[in-house]
């Protein structure tokens, strides 16, 4: 239980990391996989909304890791719902950008 307890930490830690560099440096291509051919309209807002959710994920993930300690798997369910809902305001997200909001 330990082994899981810092897979979700450092994982946790490394999505927030993420998360900080796209809020910051605005560099979020290289998360979303469209290398050179998708330039987003509004780099500031875009990378301001991309990077919180990808914080959220992260801490998400850091909540998980510690909580399914005391309450086992109904935690990770509650995580699953919650980190799909996440990735889908992100996808979301970016569609906005696409149309230009």
């Amino acid at each position: 239980m330990g082994l899981e307890m810092v897979l979700g930490l450092v994982f946790g830690v490394f999505i927030i990391w993420a998360g900080n560099i796209v809020r910051t440096k605005k560099v979020f291509v290289f998360l979303a996989g469209f290398g050179d051919t998708w330039q987003p309209i509004n780099e500031e807002r875009l990378g301001n909304r991309v990077g919180i959710l990808l914080i959220i994920i992260g801490v998400i993930a850091i909540f998980t890791s510690v909580f399914t300690i005391w309450f086992g798997a109904t935690v990770g369910k509650i995580s699953g719902v919650l980190a799909i809902i996440d990735v889908i305001m992100i996808l979301i997200v970016i569609g906005l950008d696409r149309i230009g909001y």
